[in-house]
């Protein structure tokens, strides 16, 4: 298992996360690294397992870090963000996604992705990586569908429609796989069944989360609001009020706005805001536009209005991306 990271923008960081020779099933590898680069120190402590490879990233940053993750063959991701949120750009997906502070998700990497930290200290993630066999064969219900499908279809894809928070269990867990103290086959044990644990706390967060949602929605209202959050989705440039938005599935902006907070987890307002601003992002990353073009493509009536709203969400003017 062969996880290539480089850095983009500070150029610099180079990382093959797994082992040189090929390790036997009892066979476990601790290799520590620290690099640096333009305003960056990124620590590693890589673990390394025939199967499975653990990563303990900490890293103190002085300005947003933009790196590009290649896989050698398909792979599991189990990520952890322990002191810091990032930023997802997947191959074959578009839009981005996030793991936020203290939370966490479980996605399928075909191919690779696009990864972004912003500047901070004692930024830290730890990383489990393991083969797609090892995991899927216990996801067999129906609301991991639409995970098992894109897998089928060699696509890019998060587990969990939102991520989740870490728990105090997990959080024994990880710092048991870390300093993991045991010898010979025991070693591997102790982390192969804290792995095995951690995954179990994922899922069954998720399937509590996703039950507490259906009784608490009726089908029907769960479906008008689904059909709101599409909407939305499709008029980011153009954001509609949300008495709008209740009028067009034909529901009251009450039950609208309760049961948006309770199928999301988030306000419509906060939802609209990361959508346009992620869409806007996206735009200056990607399609090589100016800021005046990106304001009027997202519907704000001047740069400057959209260049303070841009700055209150990620905390940087637009400008400073086009400058890298």
């Amino acid at each position: 298992m062969k996880i290539k990271i480089e850095s983009v923008s500070p150029e610099g960081i180079s990382v093959i996360n797994g082992y040189t020779r090929e390790l036997s099933f009892l066979d476990v590898e601790e290799t520590k690294r620290t690099n640096f680069a333009d305003g960056v120190k990124d620590e590693n402590l890589i673990i390394s397992l025939s199967d499975i490879c653990i990563s303990e990233i900490e890293i103190d940053s002085l300005r947003e870090i933009d790196f590009y993750i290649h896989v050698d063959k398909p792979v599991i991701e189990m990520m952890f963000f322990i002191s810091t949120s990032s930023t997802f750009y997947f191959d074959g997906i578009n839009g981005a996604l996030e793991i936020n502070n203290f939370h966490h998700n479980i996605f399928y990497n075909q191919s690779g992705y696009q990864n972004i930290w912003q500047s901070g200290k004692n930024q830290k993630v730890v990383t489990i990586t393991v083969y797609p066999d090892n995991i899927l064969k216990y996801l067999q219900s129906n609301i991991y569908n639409k995970f098992l499908k894109a897998i089928d279809k060699e696509n890019n894809v998060f587990l969990f429609d939102k991520d989740l928070v870490i728990t105090p269990r997990m959080y024994v867990l990880l710092d048991e796989i870390i300093k993991n103290k045991q010898t010979e086959g025991l070693r591997r044990l102790h982390i192969e069944n804290c792995i095995y644990e951690l995954f179990f706390l994922q899922i069954e967060q998720y399937n509590n989360l996703i039950d507490r949602t259906k009784s608490a929605l009726s089908a029907n209202l769960q479906n008008k609001i689904i059909e709101v959050k599409n909407i939305i989705d499709d008029n980011l440039s153009t954001p509609l009020s949300i008495m709008n938005l209740a009028q067009l599935v034909g529901i009251n902006d009450y039950h609208l706005k309760k049961g948006f907070k309770e199928l999301y987890n988030t306000t419509i307002y906060s939802y609209t805001v990361k959508k346009r601003m992620y869409k806007s992002k996206e735009l200056l990353l990607n399609e090589e536009l100016n800021v005046n073009e990106v304001a009027f493509l997202m519907g704000y009536n001047d740069a400057t209005n959209f260049t303070a709203a841009f700055k209150k969400y990620y905390g940087y003017t637009p400008g400073k991306i086009l400058k890298k």
